[in-house]
């Protein structure tokens, strides 16, 4: 059983109520077999980016907005870190002829019943092989990131410093031990100490109780975490 939630954005008012109507009666199908359906509607891309990340798939066709299309908001969506199924519904715009991210899929309108039910599996399965995101939380802006992004991470006071492989630094509003259990299920991070993390896979060099990382800084590892961290540097470096 899953739940999705999804994001409908249509400037076609008359189009939007029959996707509305078409999704809650394949919930309504689906509930006792695979799962729920939850959709919120949006008229205008400006309410949809204004929190995209708390949906698992988005059906999208706007081209009665004069200085906004479709294409528009995927690379909106893209550039916030979404890596969703998008689905494009095609009507006066044919989504298929633009360059879009392998997310993308395509629903042609007039939305037929069979054509809808197949797109959410689609989804579905684009869902459950996307790779998942890690929610960084600074006082006024929120960052979506993968695991290869984070360098490492320094509580400093109350802040955690956390450093990405571009070199940009975002300040978390946490603990480095609370930054850990969030993203522990990565086998890549190591804590060596209570107030750091580092990724493994960034390991330049690894001696005597002491990591050097791709970018020269150095970080004392606790005796209790070398045979973790020996392991992982073999892991990745094939040593």
């Amino acid at each position: 059983m899953f739940i999705l939630h999804i994001a409908i954005c249509d400037d076609n008012i008359a189009d939007r109520k029959q996707l509305e109507r078409l999704l809650k009666r394949e919930s309504d199908k689906r509930a006792a077999v695979s799962g729920i359906l939850y959709t919120d509607s949006f008229g205008n891309a400006e309410a949809l980016l204004a929190n995209p990340m708390q949906y698992d798939a988005f059906y999208i066709d706007v081209c009665q907005t004069e200085g906004v299309s479709g294409s528009d908001i995927v690379s909106a969506l893209t550039a916030k870190g979404v890596n969703a199924p998008i689905v494009m519904c095609c009507s006066h715009i044919n989504y298929r002829e633009y360059t879009l991210p392998s997310n993308v899929i395509f629903l042609d309108k007039p939305i037929k019943v069979a054509e809808l039910s197949a797109s959410i599996d689609h989804a579905q399965q684009i869902l459950e092989a996307a790779e998942p995101l890690i929610e960084l939380r600074e006082d006024k802006n929120t960052f979506y990131v993968r695991e290869p992004d984070i360098l490492y991470a320094v509580e400093e006071g109350r802040l955690v410093s956390v450093t990405l492989k571009d070199g940009r630094t975002v300040c978390v509003n946490t603990t480095a031990v609370n930054l850990f259990s969030q993203i522990e299920s990565f086998p890549s991070f190591l804590s060596p100490s209570l107030k750091t993390i580092i990724n493994c896979r960034y390991i330049e060099k690894l001696g005597f109780f002491k990591a050097v990382m791709i970018d020269g800084k150095v970080f004392r590892i606790h005796r209790d975490c070398m045979e973790y961290a020996k392991s992982a540097f073999a892991q990745y470096h094939g040593r």
